[in-house]
C-alpha cells in the first residue's frame, strides 16, 4: 500500500516541464493494490485484502480530483 502510495506521487508533473506521463504508469497502484490483496489473501487476512485492492483504485480517483481541484480546470 506504500508502493501505490509512492506511485501516486511520482505522477504528477512536480517540476513542471509540461512532458506527459505514460498512460500506463497510471495502472501501477492499481496493480500494485491487486498485488497486496492476493498476498493478504494467502495470509488469511481478508479485510486488509480488500482495504489493499479498493487502495489502488481509491489513490487514482483522489489524484485526478486533486489536480483537477488545484488547477482549476
Amino acid at each position: 500500500m506504500i508502493a501505490a502510495l509512492v506511485a501516486i506521487l511520482l505522477l504528477p508533473d512536480w517540476a513542471e516541464t509540461g512532458e506527459l506521463r505514460s498512460i500506463w504508469l497510471f495502472v501501477v497502484p492499481v496493480l500494485l493494490g491487486l498485488i497486496g490483496a492476493v498476498v493478504a489473501l494467502k495470509t488469511g487476512h481478508r479485510w486488509w485484502a480488500a482495504f489493499s485492492a479498493v487502495w489502488g483504485f481509491v489513490l487514482i480517483q483522489l489524484l485526478v480530483v486533486t489536480i483537477t481541484l488545484i488547477s482549476g480546470s
